[in-house]
């Protein structure tokens, strides 16, 4: 046996943690998807947290089982002009209605997944999608700086907002995984003065913009940070980014008006619109003006810690980022204040951990509380920092895609989103800018102020994924509840497909489970009292009607109507067996 030399015998072995850190970027990639699936069974793939993943559900399983884009009335002896047809915001022509046609590609995407694994692999596309627009955006903070790769990988996948995202059947994921792609290819093009490499621009940005509304915006922010680089640059190397920035802007304009065209041949010329129950979509101008709703908008979109909940949550979360601003803006001025530094630290990592011991359900649609290290990293960017040709990029494509998106954006937000859901396509690209800040500035500070801010930062980031996945997992576990109430309703009335009434256009959306086998019909409040009569002449003897309100939007009914209740899951809905008689 040959003894190995004495130095190397005496060489200290590296801790566990440590040589798991220091292993490539792939392997932590693999940890992340490993971490994301084990999450799967958790959060459930049985039911919805959106109303906007039931469209794409329904459309999808009529592609997949083969009965096309349109999806026909359920009840159209109940209401022969449509007026109360129960998908609402579907694309419409002469040839019928598509729950979820105007993003064809994702649709398309979708029904594939069905005939794989049901909306279980619906669910994991939306999982391939945070784990793609992690490793993109690894490649893309590689060029930042060679250290950034492997943290990227985690901040991205498990502390920003694409974690939440990761479990909707909505396109967030896939579209953040190609603007991600679009960017890395800009930034390589520039930096080896490729003008091949910029071509890949184009096909990414089609694609996102397939998948996504605000991808359009993502475009003209990269195509604005190529013009800014070309600047600075001279001969082939700014002709390459002039090239990217014509390429995204070409993409995106022929990705959206081929998608318009492509979505008229799928449903026919649009003809006079059908007068629905609820009329046409909700718009988001809220009233006040253009820019009140745009302050509003932020506020909503940035800044909220929650739509409902105790005080001490909102007052928890509120301190909580007080405390990270406060915080940043010390270190960034005073860093060498540990005193102030550390209580700053500890207030928020415990105003942190008493929120979500509050309520750890908490949907938060505040992008910056949310994601309290975007808040962080936003505050101790310097100018020198963005030095390279990827954090020039990065940096200026999502100042100006966020800038459009806050100026068109509705006023009510994404609606039930996770910090800002609209903002999520630009989140990976700034991602290595953060972290680079975060860590120059880590830099200045002593070891112990270092660890304790780095600690609270840890914390903090843990806290709100936790809290993430718990809205999540009990808004998939609420609504399986309400549905199941109402199936249960729906089997007392007679026939295989019961009539199902709803005055809310969020209901029918989130049956897609049951959709085929029940007649749904929608309704507003004060119609609902017509229809009821309707049904009754045309021979149906029992109904369901789901409703949610206050007394003052609780639907009228005719006389001579038996209203038998039962009982729901909360939330203020009420779910009524009617007799209508003969």
């Amino acid at each position: 046996m040959v003894d190995r030399p004495a130095a190397e015998n005496s060489r200290p072995r590296r801790p566990l943690l440590r040589r798991a850190w220091d292993a490539p970027v792939w392997a932590h990639l693999a940890a992340l998807g490993i971490i994301l699936l084990a999450l799967v069974p958790l959060v459930g793939t049985g039911s919805s947290l959106s109303a906007d993943e039931g469209a794409a559900i329904v459309q999808a399983q009529s592609l997949a089982g083969g009965d096309g884009w349109i999806v026909e009335h359920p009840a159209p002896e109940l209401d022969p002009t449509g007026a109360h047809y129960p998908l609402e915001l579907t694309e419409q022509g002469s040839k019928g209605r598509a729950p979820f046609a105007k993003h064809p590609v994702y649709a398309l995407l979708l029904a594939g997944a069905d005939r794989v694994g049901a909306t279980a692999a619906m669910v994991l596309l939306s999982l391939g999608g945070t784990l793609a627009a992690a490793g993109l955006a690894a490649a893309l903070a590689r060029r930042v700086d060679p250290s950034l790769g492997r943290p990227t990988v985690w901040v991205v996948g498990l502390a920003s907002p694409l974690l939440f995202d990761g479990f909707l059947v909505i396109a967030h994921t896939l579209g953040a995984a190609a603007a991600t792609a679009a960017v890395l290819f800009a930034v390589v093009a520039v930096e080896r003065r490729k003008l091949v490499v910029a071509l890949g621009v184009i096909p990414c940005i089609a694609v996102a913009v397939l998948l996504r509304n605000e991808a359009v915006f993502f475009a003209l922010g990269l195509a604005a940070a190529a013009a800014v680089v070309a600047l600075r640059l001279r001969s082939r190397a700014r002709a390459t980014a002039l090239l990217v920035a014509a390429g995204a802007l070409i993409a995106a304009v022929g990705a959206h008006f081929g998608e318009r065209f492509w979505v008229r041949r799928l449903v026919g010329p649009v003809v006079a619109p059908i007068a629905t129950a609820t009329g046409s979509a909700a718009t988001g101008s809220g009233g006040g003006g253009f820019v009140n709703g745009r302050i509003r908008a932020f506020l909503l979109t940035w800044l909220r810690p929650g739509y409902t909940g105790p005080r001490q949550l909102t007052l928890a979360l509120t301190v909580m980022v007080i405390a990270v601003a406060v915080g940043a803006y010390v270190v960034r001025r005073h860093p060498g204040d540990r005193r102030v530094i550390v209580v700053l630290c500890s207030v928020a990592a415990g105003a942190a951990v008493l929120a979500v011991a509050t309520k750890p359900t908490n949907i938060v649609p505040g992008l910056l509380v949310a994601f309290p290290l975007m808040l962080a990293g936003l505050l101790l960017i310097r100018r020198n920092q963005l030095q390279t040709t990827a954090a020039q990029i990065g940096a200026v494509t999502f100042a100006v895609f966020a800038l459009a998106v806050l100026a068109t954006q509705y006023t009510k937000g994404g609606s039930g989103e996770w910090g800002g859901r609209y903002f999520a396509l630009g989140l990976p690209v700034l991602v290595p800018v953060l972290l680079l800040a975060l860590r120059e500035t880590g830099r200045a500070l002593a070891p112990v102020t270092r660890r304790y801010a780095t600690a609270s930062l840890a914390t903090i980031t843990v806290v709100m994924a936790i809290m993430g996945i718990a809205s999540v997992t009990n808004g998939h576990r609420f609504t399986a509840d309400l549905m199941a109430d109402i199936g249960r309703a729906g089997h007392q009335v007679a026939g295989n497909r019961p009539v199902m009434i709803t005055t809310s256009p969020a209901i029918p959306r989130f049956a897609w489970n049951t959709f085929g086998s029940q007649r749904w019909l929608l309704t507003t409040p004060g119609e609902t009292d017509e229809l009821v009569q309707r049904l009754r002449a045309a021979g149906i003897e029992r109904a369901v009607l789901v409703t949610n309100g206050n007394d003052r939007n609780k639907p009228r009914l005719p006389p001579n109507v038996e209203i038998d209740s039962r009982p729901s899951p909360g939330g203020g809905w009420q779910i009524l067996v009617l007799g209508l008689g003969s």
